[in-house]
């Protein structure tokens, strides 16, 4: 660890080191804000610069990064060899069901092409499926229009990213009509497990302060990773911090994968860092090795 790093923690009663080493994202999202606050286009070099360049900053070296098609393709070629693209789906009418409102698919429809996708997978151009937003279209996680690429991901050995938990107030009215806050509950995807015995599966905002039952899912399919953003900054740190207690009583900090979740990444390192309770090798796992062998990737945590 850095020297002025031992210094500044010692100084302020935090424990003796930080985590400071390689960084992989699995939560990150290919539409960043304009400057006036609103939605930024896909081809804006100067957006899009402003936030890869904070990839290069805290030293994350791998992002899954989901978004519509026309971000993944500007985001991808800019920065190739660092990012892991996904798409965002199913959709509301053809666009992106959250607040930024994009076409998610060239071709238009609210699920991708199967074929297409198979294409994107197969050349490399795409990594991940998902962030999949099931919940904010209304559409059930085993629902049957789901299979083909459920199929497809466990065949080419995918993994695939499922949004629980809940969502910004107001969504159904301001957003998405659909959405249930009960159509969230990451117990849900059991049924999708149970079917697919072989999908790379994590589990985006997985909270057991609010869903205990994920902490058996877990303990059912020893496979299954999470990701626990936006806890980190939208919660107090005390209550974050018996987030991560939880996990740690129960065994399963090793499938807490790091996500951001577009959030600034100083803030959210030291919600972790500050965690006196974990040890230098959990933090460690949490930010690089555990998703390093969820995606069989070697050598990115060196």
């Amino acid at each position: 660890m850095r020297l002025a790093g031992l210094i500044l923690l010692l100084s302020f009663g935090a424990p003796a080191w930080a985590y400071d080493g390689p960084i992989i994202d699995m939560h990150l999202h290919a539409w960043p804000l304009g400057e006036h606050g609103n939605p930024d286009k896909p081809k804006n070099i100067a957006a899009r610069e402003k936030a890869l360049i904070k990839l290069k900053e805290y030293n994350v070296v791998l992002a899954a990064t989901s978004g519509p098609e026309a971000f993944l393709t500007a985001w991808s070629a800019a920065e190739p060899e660092r990012l892991l693209p996904g798409p965002v789906f199913p959709c509301i009418n053809g666009e992106n069901p959250t607040w930024f409102q994009y076409r998610c698919f060239e071709a238009g429809g609210d699920f991708p092409n199967p074929a297409w996708l198979e294409a994107k997978y197969t050349s490399g151009e795409y990594g991940v499926m998902g962030e999949l937003y099931n919940q904010y279209a209304g559409v059930p996680y085993g629902d049957p229009r789901m299979d083909p690429y459920y199929e497809m991901a466990q065949r080419l050995g995918i993994p695939v990213a499922f949004h629980t938990h809940s969502a910004p107030p107001l969504t159904a009215h301001q957003c998405c009509p659909d959405f249930r806050i009960s159509n969230g509950n990451p117990l849900l995807v059991e049924d999708v497990l149970a079917r697919y015995p072989k999908l790379k599966v994590y589990i985006m905002h997985a909270n057991p302060l609010v869903y205990p039952e994920v902490l058996d899912l877990l303990t059912q399919y020893p496979k299954v990773h999470v990701d626990i953003s936006p806890w980190e900054w939208v919660l107090p740190r005390e209550k974050f911090h018996r987030l991560l207690q939880t996990y740690k009583e129960a065994g399963l900090l090793g499938r807490i994968m790091f996500g951001s979740d577009g959030h600034d990444y100083g803030d959210s390192l030291e919600a972790y860092n500050s965690a006196e309770f974990l040890t230098e090798r959990e933090l460690a796992g949490i930010f690089c090795g555990n998703a390093e062998r969820f995606l069989r990737r070697r050598e990115l945590c060196d």
